[in-house]
């Protein structure tokens, strides 16, 4: 989370605007946040958005992260944090309120390798181990030497053809669906602190001359909330609203 905030402090360096950016209520407390921008950026194939506000007024840091798809911003889009890599941290002076996903897929592309397979084929070769050097020069001392050589030659051992064959492998979850690894929790990584919780972002691009503007929508759920060295309890945040300007559209 530290790191998030750093990033937070480094791309909104306290602008504050007339209207709200980002509205939404936890408890009996509306907040109305200005200051907030998206920032967009493409890594390993996947749009990386972050929508952050710095308050300076209300003395508060909010972010929300999600991964999407390549050109999922063309289109207005649902996420939950039950299937989508969702997260969000909000700071104020009591506390941090924070979600992660419960349950994520583990990731596979560094772990995957390639392996060396024989395949046994019906096509036949000469047998390396049929020893024919020793076997020509035997016929050397016979006394039909051509009609040794040609027998020798005939009736050389045969062996089946072994074709090789690389193969990229990787974990035992590869193959499966989301459905089959959740249930089984193969290649499934687990936050036990965030169960039960559960948060829904609307997202809706605004779009001018082919060119990402802005985004807006709405948001909700069940996060956790820490104070001080307090248990964390889980909390509702309600009716959240948003309108940024986008940065760094990719």
């Amino acid at each position: 989370m530290r790191g998030l905030f750093c990033l937070i402090l480094f791309i909104l360096p306290g602008i504050v605007a007339a209207t709200p950016d980002v509205t939404f209520s936890i408890g009996n407390k509306q907040y109305q946040l200005s200051g907030g921008h998206a920032v967009v950026t493409k890594k390993k194939g996947k749009i990386q958005l972050i929508i952050a506000v710095k308050d300076l007024t209300a003395k508060a840091m909010f972010a929300l992260t999600a991964e999407l798809p390549l050109n999922a911003l063309e289109n207005p889009q649902e996420l939950n944090s039950e299937y989508n890599a969702l997260s969000l941290v909000l700071m104020n002076q009591k506390g941090i309120y924070s979600l992660v996903p419960h349950t994520t897929l583990a990731r596979d592309d560094f772990m995957r390798y390639h392996t060396k397979e024989e395949i046994i084929t019906d096509e036949m070769e000469d047998d390396p181990d049929d020893r024919i050097e020793e076997k020509l020069h035997e016929c050397r001392h016979h006394s039909h030497v051509e009609h040794c050589l040609k027998i020798t030659k005939e009736k050389r051992r045969k062996r089946r053809k072994v074709r090789v064959e690389y193969k990229k492998t990787g974990p035992t979850w590869v193959s499966k669906s989301r459905d089959e690894r959740i249930r089984t929790g193969d290649g499934v990584m687990r936050e036990e602190k965030y169960r039960d919780t559960l948060f829904i972002l609307r997202l809706n691009p605004v779009v001018e001359n082919g060119k990402l503007m802005r985004l807006s929508g709405t948001f909700g759920g069940v996060v956790l909330y820490n104070e001080g060295m307090a248990p964390a309890v889980k909390t509702p945040i309600q009716g959240g609203q948003f309108s940024v300007q986008v940065q760094n559209v990719p």
